[in-house]
């Protein structure tokens, strides 16, 4: 559902972009940069819960590109072990300020507090996903909505964001 804000952090900011999908059919479908531009995307599929395998990816891929600026985490439960298997690793490399975008969903219309400060170096955001009500309808967000929102809040710094709604609760999809 990030393919979208992947591309776009690639294409207009120009950044060497690493993607984790579960399978490899999620990341061919996401496509690629377009040619002539700065940025490039470089795959992987993982499974972020088996920690030793995401621990060597992100070591390898900041040794192979360099210490990590940002790290954009959408993780289904359990969430802390795979965050402190990232903070830990990109700590090891980076020993300066760096950016982590907490992405999280609704999780029953209670809103998840502030982001809670992680790391030595750990810049904390958190992007809150709720759902759109329209012409008195509501529905979940679209891919597009969910990577322009997360695109926008990293752009404002704002320690919390919401993208879309989570009133009136008993109207969620």
């Amino acid at each position: 559902m990030l393919a979208t804000l992947s591309t776009r952090l690639a294409t207009d900011g120009g950044m060497t972009v690493g993607v984790i999908a579960r399978t490899r059919d999620s990341l061919e479908r996401m496509g690629s940069v377009s040619p002539g531009k700065v940025g490039r995307l470089i795959p992987m599929a993982l499974d972020y819960h088996d920690l030793t395998r995401l621990r060597h990816w992100v070591a390898h891929f900041q040794l192979m590109e360099g210490p990590l600026d940002l790290v954009v985490a959408w993780i289904h439960e359990p969430v802390e072990p795979v965050l402190s298997a990232i903070i830990s690793e990109v700590e090891a490399y980076r020993h300066m300020p760096w950016h982590l975008v907490e992405v999280v969903g609704s999780r029953g219309g209670v809103q998840p507090g502030s982001p809670v400060p992680r790391g030595t170096w750990c810049l904390s955001q958190r992007v809150v996903l709720g759902f759109m009500v329209e012409s008195g309808f509501s529905r979940w967000l679209s891919h597009e909505e969910i990577s322009q929102g997360v695109f926008e809040a990293i752009q404002s710094g704002q320690l919390q964001s919401m993208v879309g709604t989570l009133e009136p609760w008993d109207e969620h999809p």
